[in-house]
Order: structure tokens, then C-alpha cells, then sequence
């Protein structure tokens, strides 16, 4: 679980201030949300810098714009980082909170410290209860099987068509925690033919 990518696992959609925006704006948003920080994008969407209520009460003017009161550059990890990273990166800069990034330069979603142990704590049977329950809604009771171990998911029971196994895992993998859904292979059952009796001499005779 440790190595699952944290654009799996972050919180989306993303709640941002622009550069010019005012600290008072941003004051107000953090406020309402319970956030501890917000990502500040300059006009093409890019990260520029990130606002904390401590950079806010260290404001003089809260009509000053945000990239006036801002920490910058801002710490942040791109998508493709493992948990272990990204918990590494929170506590070695002591943040609560910071930006995932696509290629661009774009945030993609916002992982804090809260989300890193409620990850960790989610035992894999809850996992798969969650998963189960999802499945369940789709198809009906118990008609496809769900079982989760370390954060993989290997669900069975009885599919009509590729369809069909493509919906499951893909249900399956919008559970938090969950890296990844497989379907689970059984091997063809064998049928036991009985062996043709031989003819009798006299069943063989043409009559």
C-alpha cells in the first residue's frame, strides 16, 4: 500500500485562489472548508504558490492579493509519487497539506496528512465491504465476489460478457485504498467422460 501512487489516492475536486485574488478571499474560503492551505494558480492554471491560514494571520492587510502574502515556490509532488514519498515530503517540511501536479504544472488534487492515515488505517476487509457494496447496487446481491488483501482487489462469481468483468473492476477501483481489481482466474473444470463400452460380437452382428 505504501507504493500506491498518490493520484489514486488524493482529494479531488481541488479548491484554489488566484494569484490576485485577496488575502481576505482566501481567509474566508479556508475558513468555510476547515482547510489548512489552498494552492494559488496564476492565470493559465498553474501552481504559483500556496496560502496557509499561518501565512494569513502573519498578513498585514488581508486586501493585500494573495501572491503578496503566499508561500512560494510551493511544495508540491506530482502524480505519479508513491505514498511513502509523499508522506516523507509532508513531514520533512512540516506541511499538513500539498498540491499534486500533472505534467503541466496543473494541480490535479491536494493530499494532507489526515488522508495519508486514514489510508493507512483502512483495513482490507473494509476495503472490500465497500467494494461489495458497490457491486451489490450494480448486479444484485452476492453475483459477483469481492475479497481484498494488502490493497488488491480480486473479485469472482459469474460474468456475461468482457462487458461485464471490465464494470467490476472498474467499480471495484473507485474505492480509496484499493490499488488495484483483477479478475480472478479459476481453472476450465474437468468432465470425466466415461469410456465407451466395446461392442459385443453379437451387438456388432448385422442382421
Amino acid at each position: 500500500m505504501m507504493n500506491m501512487q498518490v493520484c489514486e489516492l488524493m482529494q479531488r475536486p481541488v479548491v484554489a485562489v488566484r494569484y490576485n485574488n485577496t488575502a481576505r478571499e482566501a481567509a474566508l474560503t479556508l475558513a468555510e472548508l476547515g482547510y489548512a492551505a489552498l494552492p494559488v494558480l496564476d492565470h493559465d492554471d498553474r501552481l504559483v504558490g500556496v496560502v496557509t491560514s499561518g501565512d494569513l494571520l502573519r498578513a498585514g492587510d488581508l486586501n493585500d492579493p494573495v501572491d503578496a502574502v503566499m508561500t512560494a515556490p510551493a511544495v508540491s509532488v506530482p502524480g505519479t509519487a508513491v505514498l511513502v514519498e509523499v508522506m516523507n515530503r509532508l513531514v520533512t517540511h512540516g506541511l499538513r497539506s500539498l498540491p499534486v501536479v500533472d505534467a503541466n504544472d496543473r494541480v490535479a488534487g491536494m493530499f494532507s496528512r489526515g488522508d495519508a492515515l486514514r489510508i493507512m488505517l483502512t483495513p482490507d476487509d473494509v476495503l472490500a465491504g465497500e467494494a461489495q457494496y458497490l457491486l451489490d447496487r450494480y448486479i444484485g446481491a452476492r453475483r459477483w465476489h469481492v475479497t481484498v488483501d494488502e490493497g488488491h482487489a480480486s473479485i469472482s462469481g459469474r460474468f456475461a460478457d468482457e462487458s461485464e468483468r471490465r464494470i467490476a473492476v472498474a467499480l471495484t477501483h473507485t474505492v480509496p485504498g484499493i490499488h488495484t481489481a483483477t479478475i480472478a482466474t479459476t481453472p476450465a473444470a474437468t468432465i470425466a467422460i466415461a469410456p465407451v463400452a466395446e461392442a459385443t460380437p453379437a451387438a456388432a452382428a448385422v442382421h
